[in-house]
């Protein structure tokens, strides 16, 4: 009788961990992924379709409702800028722009099954947006390109002035779907907008990652 309380009390002691554990892991939310991030807006012009990845983890108050840290940083490469006048040469290829945001996210599941979920989310933030700029040789003198705001030289050594990097709040908006049950895929995608004119930032990434 002893040896039976002995190892009830054994399993309970190696149980209880598990269940607070759970318990804890019931009350937050994590995710993480990487997809494809779309220009639209001014941007849309002078940029291509690039590439993105985010993570975000924040508390779960409910079932539906959560608040989230989210972090975005999206890649996407510029196209007919800096061009020489003289010889219509475009001294950029191969520079980005990169833009990056950190946001808080209230969330809401509006459909939650035991296999498949939809929600909605949008929060608002810090927005940076960057022009990283690469040439592929000696630059004649001063190019500059309006659309950006920003001139580039390298006499004596490669530099930028003007616009190029860019601290600014900013918002989105967007939702997606999750699969499975305890570790889930989603598809989401959202609308970012940047609180800057010249040129106006708006990105749309489709994301798929892992939430849990």
């Amino acid at each position: 009788m002893r040896r039976i309380l002995l190892t009830a009390v054994m399993c309970s002691l190696f149980a209880m961990p598990l269940l607070a554990q759970r318990a804890f892991l019931d009350h937050i939310t994590a995710e993480a992924g990487a997809g494809f991030s779309f220009p639209a807006g001014g941007v849309a012009n002078r940029t291509n379709t690039g590439f993105m990845f985010m993570a975000s983890g924040g508390p779960r108050f409910n079932r539906h409702f959560t608040l989230s840290l989210d972090f975005s940083l999206h890649y996407l490469g510029l196209e007919d800028s800096f061009v020489v006048p003289e010889t219509g040469a475009e001294i950029s290829p191969g520079s980005e722009l990169r833009v990056w945001t950190l946001t808080v996210n209230p969330g809401y599941e509006f459909i939650k099954q035991e296999r498949f979920s939809a929600y909605a989310t949008g929060g608002f933030g810090l927005y940076n947006r960057r022009l990283l700029i690469t040439t592929p040789g000696l630059v004649p003198a001063a190019v500059c390109d309006d659309f950006w705001n920003v001139c580039v030289t390298n006499q004596p050594d490669l530099s930028a002035s003007g616009h190029g990097n860019l601290y600014k709040g900013g918002y989105n908006v967007g939702g997606g779907v999750t699969f499975g049950a305890r570790t889930k895929f989603f598809v989401e995608a959202r609308y970012h907008h940047m609180l800057v004119t010249n040129p106006t930032t708006n990105l749309i990434p489709l994301t798929f990652g892992v939430r849990w």
